[in-house]
Order: structure tokens, then sequence, then C-alpha cells
């Protein structure tokens, strides 16, 4: 048998019931509208694009009397991103109509569904810094020239945009990890040495964990009261994680994540400033082989469905984001 070809053996069998024919299809909710904060998406009608970013404007500085008038240049760079080809193709059986379920046309065409989840998967793929050859060949590393993640002097901190975890088996290591994340923020500067962002650009953050995590971190997120151990009364204390604090965690596990890090991203900031980009060049593309299309289904009998896409990932400007390792 061709390679990629649906095997419906299991569907032929008269009076063969179909109420469970799609049980395996997986679901899919709101992932994308999730990660799109964390993105910045953008168009491509090339091969590949270069982006142009400058330097931090200069600051006012005293002009004693007498002196020449202080001047102070500033510098450029750019970032190459280059679109990838992404495609897939089912072929089903010559016979595929024998099948008793009528699904299977059904379940090729879901392939084009799967589109959602690319998107997904490369955004899992940048942050872990991972090996998947089916996705990209390999993650870029921002415009800086670090990984997105860097643990060495980066933005005005000594540890980059790493913070080391203090643990991830109880709601107070949760809770000191994620204000450490926040002092972070506050602490990073701009090209010039001076605070990139303000105050209230770090009042709410998505965060990303595997599901290892849930049970701490649904403790961090909803135990409002806890008795206090500190207290000699013994009176509850306020959960500092949640908004008592003026501040805002959304919190979003996911499988892809297999280990107790957690990825921080601060929400609502402008486009230009999010951590990742993607540019899209050509948007998924659906063709069908079949009769009148294709020599390779009028020379087996096999009609097949097909998707292809191309788009680019890159990393501008890593500041908005955090890793706690």
């Amino acid at each position: 048998a061709m390679p990629g070809v649906a095997n419906i053996g299991a569907l032929t069998t008269q009076g063969i019931r179909a109420e469970f024919a799609l049980a395996f299809q997986p679901r899919y909710r709101a992932i994308m509208g999730i990660i799109n904060e964390c993105i910045w998406e953008t168009t491509s009608d090339k091969l590949q694009e270069v982006y142009g970013v400058l330097d931090s404007a200069t600051y006012p500085v005293r002009w004693g009397a007498g002196n020449t008038i202080p001047s102070k240049g500033f510098s450029s760079s750019q970032l190459t991103v280059q679109n990838r080809d992404f495609g897939r193709r089912v072929y089903l059986p010559r016979n595929w109509e024998d099948d008793q379920t009528g699904q299977v046309f059904n379940v090729a065409r879901q392939l084009g569904q799967r589109w959602a989840t690319l998107s997904e998967r490369i955004f899992f793929q940048f942050i872990q810094a991972s090996t998947d050859p089916d996705l990209l060949p390999a993650v870029p590393n921002s415009i800086d020239g670090n990984s997105l993640y860097a643990a060495t002097a980066r933005y005005g901190s000594a540890s980059g945009n790493v913070v080391t975890q203090t643990g991830s088996t109880t709601v107070q290591q949760i809770i000191t990890d994620a204000y450490s994340v926040r002092r972070r923020f506050l602490e990073f500067q701009d090209t010039e040495s001076q605070p990139f962002f303000d105050s209230a650009d770090v009042g709410s953050m998505r965060v990303f964990h595997g599901p290892s995590l849930e049970l701490v971190v649904r403790q961090a997120r909803y135990q409002t009261r806890p008795h206090s151990v500190v207290d000699s009364t013994g009176a509850a204390v306020t959960n500092i994680a949640l908004e008592d604090a003026g501040m805002e965690f959304a919190w979003t596990s996911n499988q892809r994540i297999t280990n107790t890090r957690l990825y921080y991203f601060l929400r609502g900031i402008p486009g230009d400033q999010r951590p990742l980009l993607r540019q899209v060049r050509k948007g998924m593309n659906e063709a069908q082989g079949n009769w009148a299309t294709s020599d390779h289904t009028r020379d087996t009998g096999q009609p097949y469905v097909q998707f292809d896409s191309r788009e680019g990932w890159g990393s501008i400007n890593a500041r908005s984001t955090i890793r706690v390792s």
C-alpha cells in the first residue's frame, strides 16, 4: 500500500454503526485567541522579510554653561525572517465510498481544521527552544543575537529574562516566583539604560505552564483567604496572587510543556513590542485530486485532499516575556 493512504478496512462492514466514527478527533477551543495576545501577526509578499529596528531615543541631559550642547547618537539593527512551507496530503483508497460510516472524506478534510494548530505548535516549539523537524528547522534568535530566553546579562538585568524558580510544589513558591517576574519586568531597561516598562504595563500577565502544575497553580489562583501560620491569632490573610494586590494572572495549562517551567507574557501591550512575530506569506490552501484533476487518481483510483501554507517566525524584542525555570 502507498504510504499516506487512509486505511478504511474496518469501516466497510455492512451495517456498521457510525455513532463513534469521530470519537478520536481532538478538541481545540480558544487556544489561538490566547496565543495571539503574545505574538504579532503580519503579512509577507516575498521569500523572506527584513525588519529594521531603531535603538531607543536618547534622553536629555544637563547643558553646562559655556559648554557645547551634549550630543549622542543611536544605532539600528535588522532581522531577517524566512518563510517556510508547510503541507500535508491524505490519499483515500480506490473504493473509499464503501465506508459505511460516511465520515472518511470528512475526516480527511479535517486536516484543514488542524491548520489552526500550526501556530500553536510553533509557538510552544519557539518558547521551549525545542527540536521538531515537522515545524521550524531551528528556533531563531531574537534581534540581539540571544535566544528568546537568556539567563545572561540582557535588558539591564544580570540574569536577563529568566527568573530562577524557587519551587513548584507550594502555593507560596508560585506566588513568590510570580512577583519575582513582576519585579524583573520593572527592572528591564531600554538601550539607553532607562526604565522600559511603566508599572501600568505589568499589571496583567498570561502564564503558560504544564499540566503537572495544575493543582498548585489553581490553589494559588483560587485560595483567596488561606489560614495564616504566621499570625499568632491564626487570622486569614489575603492571597496576593489575585486582584487583591492589583495584579491579574491568566493561567493556561498545556501538555506541550512537559516540565515545571512557567512562561510569562505581558498582556495588552502594543503588537510591535510582543516577543514573537508571525508573518504569513500564504494562507492555508486546499486542493483535491480527483478523476478530473489528478493523473495519480486516474492511474490508481485514489483521490486525495491536501493543504499547504507558507509562513515565517521570528523575535524582535523579548522584553515582554520571562521564563521561570
